[in-house]
């Protein structure tokens, strides 16, 4: 869906959940430091995330083309880069979007701005169920090895929880998911959050989220 602003793309999910995702932000990011978007996709996300935090936070949004989407065999990265750019080019606190495959061995990023400071957070909206899981393994590894001491890894979307998904509406997306692409489905809690501690995260806190979602917040030990 097309913006207001010329070249960006419109989502009305990310426009809904910007705020209770903010509002959590807040609680766990400090006021200093480098965050990583996983997947930063209309660019609406990021844009309202650093108008609304410390400038002294800075951002590094990424996207990436290499699955099929729910509506097209492969998403089109250049177009939700250009749209990143569109929603954030006035924004000093802001770098320009890079491709990054999260399940890559080693990502590569840019260098975070001259004194942006560690890189205190990775962001990770709507990832996990619509991509095959060794985007969620390399999700957690390519974080631990990029965060900074106590850094934290934040991901957001919908869960099941102890194998079950809930209510009757994520169970319904769950086989949507699945008929679109076998490798798609909701991840159990227990199973991200085991494979976190494996890598050397502890489990900070699980925030319930309007629509059925959730928020699964750790922090490199």
């Amino acid at each position: 869906m097309a913006s207001a602003i010329p070249g960006a793309l419109f989502a009305p999910s990310a426009d809904r959940n910007k705020g209770p995702i903010l509002e959590v932000l807040k609680k766990h990011l400090p006021a200093k430091g480098h965050v990583v978007e996983i997947a930063s996709g209309t660019g609406q996300h990021v844009a309202h995330f650093a108008r609304s935090l410390p400038s002294t936070l800075t951002w590094q949004p990424t996207e990436y083309a290499g699955h099929p989407g729910p509506t097209a065999p492969q998403q089109q990265v250049t177009t939700a880069l250009d749209s990143i750019v569109a929603y954030t080019k006035d924004m000093e606190n802001v770098s320009s979007p890079c491709e990054l495959d999260a399940s890559a061995q080693d990502w590569s990023l840019p260098e975070p701005p001259s004194g942006g400071g560690p890189l205190v957070g990775v962001l990770a909206t709507n990832v996990t169920h619509i991509s095959p899981y060794n985007v969620t393994e390399g999700l957690v590894k390519g974080a631990y090895k990029v965060l900074a001491p106590s850094g934290q890894l934040l991901i957001y979307g919908p869960f099941k929880v102890g194998g079950v998904a809930s209510p009757e509406s994520n169970v319904r997306f769950d086989e949507t998911l699945k008929s679109q692409n076998a490798e798609w489905g909701l991840r159990d809690v227990e199973a991200v959050q085991a494979l976190a501690k494996e890598e050397g995260f502890h489990v900070v806190e699980v925030h319930e989220m309007p629509a059925n979602n959730l928020m699964l917040v750790f922090k490199k030990n």
